[in-house]
């Protein structure tokens, strides 16, 4: 019986320990996981290459950064890129200086030298800038510029352009201006100036002095001096990335012979008229109407042209070139997403010698698409690709086309 009863309790035991291994978890004794201590300098390491800098970040941040900064100036470089049919690429840079010229002035005054050249031998330097005196209702801009241009030479006139084989010639000129403004109201400037200028054509193509000479030109260089008065009205909320607001203009010029080696006065006129009306949020509209109007007796390398990087953008300018231009345009812009914009837009214009010949059949079209990129809530970069009569082209550069 006592055999019967330990038999009995061995049994028991063997079947509490299979009960007791299959509840158990299992633990892999056959490897150990061992961690290292934190590497503390791998860290920091790793932390500081992230965070440096590219050549390109540091190129563009030296650059960039102020060359003087004090209470009452700041000086700041930029370096660039532009493109244009008539330029081809080009590489700028130029030095911006912003003052006060007393502490009872509230405005700060500004001069910028900048200087252009190109792939295709373009040259430009210019050196301008708007000084504010006393209360701030007076101000002295300043223009000074000059250079050289190959440029592309159809003749002068609507058919000339329309139907000659291409030419070139060597564009050189230098051209000064000086204005004195008061403000006579929040929103209103009168005021007087001066302007020096000299225009020369050299270096021409085959046909180029035929060209010349069937649109009865046969100056090749001048100099003359003016005389102006001019107005503005300006109730824009911004001069650079405008989005409300009216920006009227007109100046009127004579050109005396006794100022300059050129034997006839020459008249000039200007006007510019622009609207801008926001139409939805980041959506602006924005209406420029320009005109620029020279006498007859001009030569031809004062007349205005169609084309460039404002105003009938996509015509090669220089193409259509005579003594009377008016042009109008009207331009959607809209931000897409951060600093990103979009633009298109649509136009018109004309070149005449005469309002007496002005011809409505003769209208040149333009339109385009524009990408924009802003810094600071301003346009920063500008590229836009134009479409007109004859003509189509790229254009890279800084600032609202108006």
């Amino acid at each position: 019986m006592r055999c019967l009863f330990l038999a009995l309790v061995a049994l028991m035991f063997t079947a509490n320990v299979a009960v007791a291994r299959d509840v158990m978890p299992q633990i892999d004794t056959t490897r150990t996981v061992y961690y290292d201590p934190i590497d503390y300098n791998a860290v920091r390491h790793n932390l500081e290459a992230a965070s440096r800098k590219s050549f390109l970040q540091r190129a563009v941040s030296a650059l960039t950064q102020p060359l003087a900064q004090r209470e009452n100036l700041h000086i700041t470089s930029h370096v660039g890129i532009a493109y244009s049919q008539e330029v081809n690429l080009a590489f700028t840079a130029a030095v911006t200086a912003r003052y006060k010229l007393g502490k009872s002035v509230p405005m700060l005054s500004w001069a910028s030298l900048s200087g252009m050249v190109s792939v295709n031998g373009f040259f430009r330097l210019q050196l301008s800038g708007t000084n504010y005196f006393g209360s701030g209702k007076d101000k002295l801009q300043y223009d000074l510029g000059g250079g050289s241009l190959p440029i592309r030479f159809w003749g002068l006139g609507y058919d000339a352009a329309d139907s000659n084989p291409r030419t070139e010639y060597t564009r050189r000129d230098f051209n000064s201006t000086f204005r004195y403004l008061h403000q006579f109201t929040r929103n209103l400037w009168f005021g007087a100036g001066v302007n020096l200028r000299y225009g020369k054509g050299d270096k021409f193509g085959v046909n180029g002095e035929e060209y010349l000479s069937s649109g009865s030109q046969r100056v090749r260089s001048a100099f003359t001096s003016g005389i102006s008065l001019s107005g503005i009205f300006d109730t824009r909320d911004n001069a650079h990335t405008t989005t409300r607001g009216f920006y009227l203009s007109l100046m009127g010029e004579v050109r005396p012979k006794v100022l300059g080696n050129f034997d006839k006065t020459l008249w000039h006129i200007v006007a510019q008229a622009d609207y801008f009306q926001p139409l939805w949020r980041g959506g602006v509209m924005a209406v420029d109407l320009y005109g620029d109007l020279w006498s007859s007796a001009t030569p031809w390398f004062y007349w205005p042209s169609v084309g460039g990087s404002e105003r009938m953008r996509g015509y090669y300018l220089g193409r259509y070139t005579d003594r009377k231009m008016v042009t109008a345009q009207v331009e959607l812009r809209q931000t897409v997403y951060g600093p990103i914009g979009v633009c298109v837009w649509g136009g018109a214009g004309s070149i005449f010698d005469s309002h007496k010949n002005f011809d409505a059949s003769k209208i040149l079209p333009n339109a385009g698409v524009g990408l924009r990129f802003a810094v600071a809530g301003q346009t920063a970069l500008r590229i836009d690709y134009g479409f007109g009569r004859h003509s189509q082209g790229l254009i890279i550069n800084v600032n609202e086309a108006f």
